[in-house]
């Protein structure tokens, strides 16, 4: 079941398809349509597609001139674009839609007027629709009724050719196999397709009344009235949009398929929302009946978000907030996935479960005594917790709700984070071995991320999926801070003198950091490549590559890393896949230290300075001992570059400031352990689905699967082979190689055994598991 907007998005899409190998990609796809037959449908096609229009500056319709449209391309992150066009990714190229001009008018540079001349370079760099070499741009008729477009039976005299302009919008919404069982498509079957599509018209018509009647021929506009009396049960002349809300906030009947279009596609209607409110019923209802959909209602998912936010703030002082985090997760489980969390009015509700996995996985936990248990269950599953807090954290926009969300993990997250650090010290104080050198043979490119903590470390390796991407846990030179650090993971072999305050230095005593760093790496024969210019080397030697950002939003925005870190992210994965497509045979993703980043400002403890080498050799969570100074009950390693040093470690995670908050230097898992991530291009690409892993939070399911560029949908059924014992689902990845889906509590209750689904979008099996509903049993 396809409709005929995917296979003209589709066929758009295979003409950037590119021999990765052998060719760059190409800059974007070009669309000449000289006579402008597609035009009526290109925001139709917007969604599906992300498709730039050569017009007037309008950016809520991603349409201007050639300039701007060059400047969306090279830097589409700053420009002001739809949403749906600003959350494109990589399967998704550019398309550049060209009305009123034809191909030979803009591929020769020497015919391009002023206003196309910007447009010069990136023609050379792209491909065109259609690609075949001197073929005539299809227009929607000849694309449509082609066996290579469509491959519909549609009729080629002119009263059809004009039916199909006329009803294209609608047209490009059927489904292909419903077309197609029509037979031969004459003007007037098209025609009858007018309103076929009543509820998206009806929906266009509460959004914007006066727009969409204007709009509307009077055949059209007719056939709506008609609709509506004898379907849904009032005239839109008589009654009008408010009525039509409160109906379609009831359900009731066939009002219950419009509520669902409503809510597959809200963003699309931005003013029923309000409409809704309006519309609201103020009257409680008599004798003790509920209004059966609450939730139809923007102001009730308000109350309920003000309501969660007031109990989230309240968990610092809850005598058991684990358990009162999940009840809440539970209670506004099924706010996470509707109408108003896709409008992004319940960011709670979606923190809320965040908290609640975070709870249980940290009271989950299993404490371990020694060193090298706690490296490893950290590296498996304890650095998912501080994932968790982060998105937490992410999830929450304004001051109110963030908050409220830092509050919660204050009573949550910061006790285990605690705990943690007080047993990885206990550990460590005589057991520590802070890791220096790192060996890579020639074809390897070293790519240094300050901070990149180990969870952050497991996002870059999704992102860089279908490439292989292995994870593994180091411990850090210490203490955990970077002039300490970045030297042990460096690519070089030299004698190391003892340095000062925290710095490594070279057998010189010149600190390891910034010139005396690159000339020991030039020394090594390892090229420093420059991260901003992207530069590449020669890929048959050894180089090194670095980024301070995430460190440094770190220590200047605090809790709004969290918002922040994903760009970042995505910015080191960009640099990786650089690396490889210009012939690297191997990249090494490393770090110098992870951080903390608790709900609350860390708690400080005490320090005297006299035992302490003065300020230079202190911060927040660690300070260098003088040698004849009396030793606090603190923590205390020796220093990874020189033993006969001693540094003193913040217990747990206090400061020894106050009011800190992103810290690193001291002693936790968070600091301590470090990812090397091993990227290769391996074998990744075309492997089978498989489900990674299942973690149950009350009623709602979170599944990992790889490879996570894989377009996949998930279900979860009783029984495997029957789509109607359907329980929970179907439910797209919100993010790639994840996907999390809510169990309705009516159909299968904790407990029952389940069946986890992974489908394609045409709904074959790609992999399945069994399960027990809660994670119960």
């Amino acid at each position: 079941m396809t409709l005929v907007r995917a296979v003209v998005a589709k066929a758009l899409r295979d003409v950037a398809v590119f021999n990765a190998g052998a060719n760059s990609a190409p800059a974007t796809v070009l669309w000449a349509d000289p006579e402008r037959t597609w035009e009526p449908v290109i925001r139709c096609l917007q969604e599906a597609v992300p498709i730039l229009v050569l017009g007037e500056y309008d950016p809520d319709s991603a349409e201007g001139p050639a300039l701007w449209l060059r400047a969306v391309l090279a830097s589409p992150e700053s420009a002001k674009l739809p949403s749906h066009l600003a959350e494109r990714d990589e399967r998704n190229p550019w398309v550049i839609y060209l009305p009123g001009f034809s191909r030979s008018s803009v591929a020769e540079a020497s015919v391009l007027n002023d206003s196309l001349a910007p447009l010069a370079e990136i023609v050379i760099r792209s491909n065109w629709w259609p690609s075949a070499h001197g073929q005539s741009p299809w227009t929607p008729h000849s694309f449509l009724s082609s066996k290579q477009g469509v491959g519909l039976d549609i009729a080629g005299d002119a009263a059809t050719k004009a039916a199909l302009t006329q009803v294209l919008d609608k047209f490009l919404l059927e489904d292909i196999d419903d077309l197609k069982r029509m037979g031969r498509l004459d003007s007037s079957r098209l025609h009858h397709l007018v309103l076929n599509d009543s509820v998206r018209t009806l929906l266009e018509w509460m959004d914007d009344p006066s727009t969409v009647r204007s709009s509307l021929e009077g055949a059209r506009w007719q056939a709506l009235i008609a609709s509506c009396k004898s379907v849904y049960g009032f005239s839109p002349e008589k009654d009008g949009a408010l009525i039509a809300a409160s109906k379609l906030g009831s359900r009731a009947g066939e009002w219950s398929a419009v509520w669902q279009r409503f809510a597959e596609n809200s963003a699309r209607y931005p003013n029923i929302a309000k409409l809704l409110d309006q519309a609201r019923p103020s009257v409680v209802p008599l004798f003790g009946d509920t209004d059966p959909h609450p939730d139809s209602w923007p102001s009730w998912n308000r109350d309920q978000e003000e309501a969660l936010r007031t109990a989230l703030g309240a968990l610092a002082t809850h005598p058991n907030p684990g358990d009162r985090v999940k009840g809440l997760a539970a209670a506004h489980a099924a706010r996470e996935d509707n109408v108003w969390a896709a409008l992004g009015q319940a960011p709670l509700a979606r923190a809320v479960g965040h908290l609640a996995e975070l709870a249980d996985r940290a009271a989950t936990a299993k404490p371990a005594t020694d060193l090298k248990s706690q490296v490893a269950w950290y590296g498996d599953e304890g650095h998912m917790i501080d994932d968790l807090a982060l998105r937490a954290i992410a999830a929450a926009k304004t001051a109110q709700d963030r908050a409220a969300v830092t509050t919660a993990l204050g009573a949550l997250y910061d006790p285990w984070v605690d705990e943690s650090a007080r047993g990885f010290q206990k550990a460590a104080v005589t057991n520590y071995h802070g890791r220096t050198g790192l060996d890579v043979g020639a074809g390897t490119a070293v790519v240094y991320v300050d901070a990149l903590r180990f969870d952050l470390a497991t996002r870059v390796a999704r992102r860089l999926s279908p490439l292989e991407a292995a994870v593994e846990t180091r411990l850090a030179a210490f203490p955990s801070v970077t002039p300490t650090g970045q030297p042990a993971v460096a690519p070089i072999a030299m004698t190391m003198g003892g340095g000062t305050s925290f710095d490594a230095a070279d057998d010189q005593g010149r600190s390891l950091k910034g010139a005396v760093l690159r000339s020991a790496l030039a020394s090594a024969g390892v090229q420093f490549l420059d991260w901003d210019a992207a530069e590449v080397g020669d890929p048959t030697g050894k180089a090194w590559t670095q980024t301070n950002s995430i460190d440094s939003l770190g220590h200047s925005q605090g809790h709004a890393l969290a918002d922040l870190v994903d760009r970042q992210l995505d910015l080191v994965a960009e640099r990786v896949r650089g690396l490889l497509d210009a012939g690297w045979r191997k990249v090494v993703m490393v770090t110098d230290h992870g951080f903390l980043l608790p709900g609350r400002a860390a708690q400080k403890v005490t320090l005297p300075l006299q035992v302490t080498e003065g300020d230079a050799a202190r911060k927040p969570r660690v300070a260098r001992l003088k040698a004849a100074a009396a030793r606090p009950d603190f923590p205390i390693l020796t220093w990874t570059w020189d033993s006969s040093v001693d540094m003193v470690s913040a217990p747990g995670t206090s400061a020894f400031e106050a009011g800190r908050l992103y810290e690193h230097g001291g002693l936790s898992l968070q600091e301590c352990v470090i990812p090397v991530v091993t990227v290769t291009t391996g074998e990744a690409a075309g492997a089978p689905v498989q489900i990674d892993a299942v973690r149950w939070t009350g009623q709602r399911c979170r599944l990992d699967y790889s490879p996570a560029e894989a377009a996949v949908v998930a279900e979860i059924r009783m029984r495997p082979a029957e789509p109607l014992s359907l329980v929970g689902g179907p439910k797209s990845p919100v993010e790639a190689g994840e996907v999390k889906v809510l169990v309705d509590e009516e159909l299968a209750s904790a407990g029952a055994v389940a069946w986890i689904m992974l489908l394609d979008p045409n709904g074959k099996v790609l992999a399945q598991a069994q399960t027990t509903v809660g994670g119960a049993g």
